[in-house]
């Protein structure tokens, strides 16, 4: 399958072209804002051509990855939808924009890039659920981030570049495996603070609630202080932990000798998610991360900027 790429940061360089190569898939045009940069990354990275008009990703492809900062992500997407083409895009979607769900996928195959639901300890834990409902979850996230006036990575402290801050960067993640794991929540109270100048918070602290199910507590932050990234679940006199989350060990599922579960995620966590895309394409079903689920996780980070702006009130996200 013949890919056009939009983008050329470093989930382009670092991830989505060494998996297609390694699927043996053929990224054939790459397009990005700085026609120069964009064509020594095709250059360097094994891309037929590159091009300097994105409606030229259009021509000569099977289907589009787009990875551009998130303000250009519903935009470009609903460009290739309208062509007809099955596209696959970088979390969030839109994050905390108005235009998160404006898009007609009309039967075609589009998803977005939350590739931890393919990660075995996750689908391992999805199975574990189909016989336990924990009342207690939490989501724990923490590293350093504070670019300088000159890192290439400010943007994403600019909500209108980015969708929001850590809880659209990092915590839709999160947010993703939570509704993979339970489904929509119906309500939220959230605080989002120590924001960056341009806007973008530094911390974000939610409570999610399921009508059955669990409350999760879930707090994400760029800050100081050792990394944390762990997933708790409570419940029934068991607790599960994911600690850190992508380590692939699994505490309180026991493997052979009862020792804990270890199951280690791909080196490259988008090879599985582009083989994922590329098998819904060739044979019509839909990708991991449909984009209509996708839009939830946008639906909770919108509702975090109303929660906060309402002193931290409740936000129902179901009737």
């Amino acid at each position: 399958m013949k890919w056009g790429i939009a983008g050329y940061g470093d989930i382009v360089t670092r991830r989505v072209l060494p998996a297609l190569h390694a699927l043996g898939e053929e990224p054939a045009v790459l397009w990005g804002r700085d026609p120069g940069r964009a064509a020594r990354t095709a250059e360097r990275h094994g891309v037929a051509r590159a091009c300097a008009d994105p409606a030229e990703l259009l021509s000569g492809v099977d289907a589009v990855y787009v990875a551009t900062p998130v303000v250009g992500h519903v935009p470009l997407a609903r460009t290739v939808l309208d062509a007809g083409l099955p596209v696959l895009v970088e979390k969030p979607l839109a994050g905390a924009r108005a235009d998160g769900g404006a898009l007609d996928v009309a039967g075609r195959c589009a998803g977005v890039a939350y590739y931890r639901r393919l990660a075995p300890a996750v689908r391992r834990l999805r199975e574990e659920l189909d016989d336990w409902t924990p009342d207690h979850v939490e989501v724990r996230f923490r590293c350093p981030f504070a670019p300088g006036p000159d890192d290439p990575m400010r943007w994403r402290t600019d909500p209108a570049l980015s969708g929001g801050g850590v809880l659209a960067d990092a915590g839709s993640h999160r947010v993703d495996l939570l509704i993979h794991l339970f489904g929509r929540p119906y309500e939220l109270t959230a605080r989002l603070g120590h924001r960056f100048p341009q806007g973008a918070e530094r911390r974000a602290e939610l409570t999610l609630r399921w009508r059955p199910g669990p409350t999760a507590h879930c707090t994400v932050e760029w800050g100081e202080g050792p990394p944390v990234d762990r997933l708790r679940l409570t419940g029934g006199g068991r607790t599960v932990t994911l600690d850190p989350l992508d380590s692939g060990r699994v505490e309180g599922l026991a493997g052979r000798g009862g020792e804990p579960l270890d199951l280690p995620p791909a080196a490259n966590p988008h090879q599985p998610l582009l083989a994922d895309f590329a098998a819904a394409v060739a044979g019509g079903g839909a990708p991991v991360c449909p984009l209509d689920e996708a839009c939830l996780v946008d639906d909770v980070i919108a509702a975090a900027e109303a929660s906060t702006a309402a002193g931290g009130g409740r936000i129902r996200l179901t009737d």
